[in-house]
């Protein structure tokens, strides 16, 4: 073999070991994927089993020993929750529709209840 055959020959070998380590890489990303996937899953139904534990206990229902303080630790932190969010609820800043008096977001930009059009803040008041 000369010198140009023996290039060729170790190219056309380097081409072949790269298209062959894709392919592995690509099947490896893949079986990842999958794997990944399935692990998604099982989070999906033991979140799921979890809520249908948490709905009986909630309803007053019997729920087993061992996941008892997990559920009340549940409770505890929805109650904290509707606490902070009714805080919230409370500072917010609202506006008055000058239509029909309902209390707005100051976002708002129609009134829900009587469907007025509501004034810009900066327009001066008025609205369009």
């Amino acid at each position: 073999m000369n010198e140009f055959d023996n290039a060729v020959k170790k190219i056309t070998d380097l081409f072949y070991s790269a298209a062959r380590k894709s392919g592995e890489l690509l099947e490896n990303t893949k079986t990842s994927y999958n794997i990944s996937v399935e692990k998604d899953k099982i989070g999906k139904l033991q979140s799921q089993i979890g809520q249908k534990f948490w709905q009986i206990y909630k309803d007053g229902g019997e729920v087993p020993d061992f996941i008892l303080s997990d559920l009340e630790a549940i409770k505890l932190i929805s109650e904290n929750i509707e606490a902070l969010e009714k805080n919230l609820s409370e500072n917010r800043l609202f506006k008055v529709c000058l239509a029909c008096g309902a209390k707005l977001e100051l976002e708002s930009v129609y009134c829900p209840k009587c469907g007025e059009r509501q004034a810009k803040p900066d327009d001066g008041g008025q609205a369009e």
